[in-house]
């Protein structure tokens, strides 16, 4: 876990007047170029870990695969990833040409959204396994230690964490879940996604082209991420905290207690 970090001496000012000179532990910063078909396709800034379900996700995420059986090979040396997809795909590019909140080029969560949709389904989740399940991402390893995380975690409707994943990113902390998912062959259609960042249309986005019924934040989503939720048929949850939660869209998966 040392890799991850940079240790810095900071000076701690306290409202007493005091001053503390400790080591500080600081989250790495790097940079993954993915190469996709043998074109430079993007540079990805991100925390050094779960590196391969991070390129799986993304693609998966951005519609540049649907499944596992969509790439034929995958390789990562170093801070290069290199993938190269089957040849019903292979050349295939979305235009990035919307800006994720982040201000990273993306594609446009409505085009996406008049072509997925989350089916009406058997899933149901209690209010207290999703009270009780969003407290896990506060005991994340990198952010216990650092606070310079954000977390998401997949887990199943009894509340049993299944992946779990952190980065400096919140949107390359979902995308490795979704990766590592594709990696277990997990139904998503059984999983609901915890997160800990706020959940705007192109954090709805992700569950959405995954399949995932249901996304919860300990934060606020946004006015397009909770009309992109209800016009595709997925469940938005925010404000996961002290005791409680807010439910935007499609209530009915959600069971009192």
């Amino acid at each position: 876990m040392s890799d991850f970090f940079l240790k810095k001496r900071i000076h701690r000012f306290f409202d007493d007047g005091g001053v503390q000179e400790i080591d500080d532990p600081i989250v790495q910063e790097s940079r993954l170029l993915i190469r996709l078909d043998d074109r430079d396709f993007i540079d990805a800034v991100c925390t050094p870990c779960q590196m391969e379900e991070l390129v799986i996700g993304f693609l998966k995420t951005r519609g540049l695969i649907d499944n596992l059986e969509d790439i034929a090979s995958l390789h990562i040396s170093g801070m290069t990833a290199s993938v190269t997809r089957t040849s019903r795909l292979h050349g295939f590019f979305q235009d990035l040409d919307v800006l994720e909140t982040t201000g990273i080029r993306n594609i446009g969560p409505e085009r996406f959204a008049r072509g997925n949709g989350i089916p009406s389904s058997g899933f149901r989740v209690s209010s207290g396994i999703l009270i009780k399940g969003m407290e896990t991402l506060s005991r994340m390893p990198l952010y216990t230690r650092s606070g310079g995380t954000h977390c998401a975690v997949l887990f199943s409707q009894e509340g049993d964490p299944l992946v779990a994943a952190e980065d400096i990113g919140r949107h390359n902390a979902v995308d490795k879940v979704i990766g590592g998912g594709m990696k277990r062959g997990l139904d998503f259609t059984s999983c609901w996604l915890a997160v800990s960042g706020r959940l705007p249309a192109d954090m709805v986005l992700k569950p959405l082209l995954a399949g995932i019924p249901l996304i919860a934040s300990v934060s606020a989503p946004t006015s397009e991420g909770v009309l992109l939720g209800e016009r595709s048929g997925l469940t938005v949850v925010g404000f996961v905290r002290g005791g409680r939660l807010n439910c935007y869209t499609h209530p009915e998966r959600i069971i009192q207690g």
